[in-house]
């Protein structure tokens, strides 16, 4: 997993400070990955169209147009001039060599957005986002430097540069992973700036997942039996259908016994799975909310037991929630946007709706790792969130393939089947993020296709 930062002014500045490394030659190790970007992408001789800023995003762009003077046909348009010092700087030796400044857009073979990157406040303006508009509908290649313009904490613009490749400078930044980020930033690579990127970085308590973290359940104990890999026990409500799909899950991810704990009615359960009208005593983990409904359950049960648990869909509409994240520990929530705002609202910590949590995710999600932080919170999305002590972990790797209903109960499954097996809750929840993610992406089916059973079905060839 990698190091994901609120802003990196502190780490520029401990270069300054304890390597000596002035911002001059970090702007200059920027501006070569720059230019290694568009070498691997744009033949010599083609024309590159420069969009660059006041301040020092701008001074990376101008700096990359001087590098590649004559070796491809470069020019800048600064639409808002050169204003701070070391973009004033780079524009003097730009021009020296004799390099060209426009007065406005251009067609070329590539597009080069140095315009605001990370130090974006406020939404652009009329004038930026026509320009980016523009820029926008022409078929070219485009690059982002630090962060695509339009972008900023916890904000969108109304136009967003459309990138093929971000460049964060340095380290990589917590605004490039917002959902409403994701159609923006294309591939996202991280230029070293003068050391080696982990000097530069210090701690942080946010991570992003990649996929060597899934650490899949693999049987390695030969004097085994169905009783050394746990028991999942799942609750079924008025939607049964959701706790079937949970549950194979939970069987074809390495739980050795999978019980659907029904109603008591003459429920139809698949011959793979058993159930039962009570908790088995041996269980090892429960999973309870998919397809609930208004089914009543004791939450004494879940108070007094000492297993883990898994918590979704429409228990996060109940106030007994409440006691449970109160005295239990070893637990995980898996809410989508809707839910986890009825969550908010339940437990006092904000009263916001769907919209609103989409705008700024990782702040709600640190508010609520605040108040809860023995509480693992999975808040799934176009990238998922997982927050546990603390500490927060980023899932890009999900597709728009999953939103389909059921997905989010095949989820519930693969946590409650790890849990049976002795995973923590933290394990868990990374490495059945993952796998509902990559076996999505590893099946060959149209993005609009997905039937939640072939994710249990890939689940089992990872």
């Amino acid at each position: 997993m990698q190091k994901i930062f609120d802003e990196v002014l502190t780490l520029d500045k401990r270069c300054y400070e304890e390597f000596a490394l002035s911002e001059d030659i970090l702007m200059e190790h920027a501006s070569m990955k720059i230019c290694e970007a568009i070498r691997e992408k744009v033949e010599p001789k083609n024309k590159i169209f420069f969009l660059c800023g006041p301040g020092n995003n701008g001074g990376d762009g101008i700096a990359s147009a001087r590098i590649l003077h004559d070796e491809y046909d470069v020019c800048i348009y600064l639409p808002y001039g050169a204003k701070s010092k070391m973009a004033r700087l780079q524009l003097k030796r730009y021009e020296l060599l004799g390099g060209r400044v426009v007065d406005g857009t251009q067609e070329a073979s590539a597009y080069i957005d140095a315009l605001f990157g990370s130090g974006l406040r406020k939404k652009l303006d009329k004038k930026s986002c026509e320009i980016i508009n523009w820029i926008n509908s022409k078929k070219a290649h485009k690059i982002s430097c630090d962060i695509p313009s339009g972008i900023g904490v916890g904000f969108i613009s109304d136009e967003v540069f459309i990138a093929d490749i971000s460049i964060s400078m340095g380290a990589l930044k917590l605004p490039l992973f917002e959902d409403f980020a994701k159609n923006y930033v294309g591939d996202i690579k991280v230029a070293d700036l003068g050391v080696a990127r982990e000097v530069y970085e210090n701690d942080s308590d946010v991570f992003l997942l990649e996929t060597q973290d899934m650490k899949l359940p693999l049987r390695e104990n030969k004097n085994s039996n169905k009783g050394s890999f746990g028991h999942t026990c799942l609750v079924q409500g008025e939607r049964k259908g959701a706790a079937i799909l949970a549950a194979t899950a939970a069987l074809n991810f390495g739980s050795g016994l999978i019980t659907v704990m029904t109603n008591g009615t003459n429920d139809t359960i698949p011959p793979y799975l058993m159930s039962s009208s009570n908790i088995p005593e041996n269980t090892t983990s429960l999973v309870i909310g998919m397809g609930l409904g208004n089914r009543e359950f004791e939450l004494d049960i879940l108070l007094k037991s000492d297993f883990p648990i898994v918590i979704d869909a429409d228990m996060f509409y109940k106030r007994s929630i409440t006691q449970l994240l109160e005295i239990k520990k070893n637990i995980i929530l898996t809410p989508h946007p809707k839910e986890f705002a009825s969550l908010l609202e339940i437990c006092d910590i904000a009263k916001t709706d769907a919209k609103e949590i989409q705008k700024d995710r990782f702040n709600y999600v640190k508010k609520f790792a605040h108040r809860f932080p023995n509480v693992t919170l999975i808040l799934k999305g176009a990238n998922t969130i997982i927050t546990t002590n603390k500490q927060i972990y980023i899932n890009t790797l999900g597709t728009n393939t999953l939103s389909k209903g059921g997905s989010g109960d095949v989820l519930s499954g693969l946590l409650g089947s790890l849990l049976a097996q002795g995973y923590s809750v933290k394990d868990a929840a990374i490495t059945a993020v993952l796998a509902h993610s990559i076996a999505t992406k590893k099946l060959k089916i149209n993005n609009y296709a997905l039937n939640p059973l072939d994710i249990c079905k890939e689940i089992k060839c990872l």
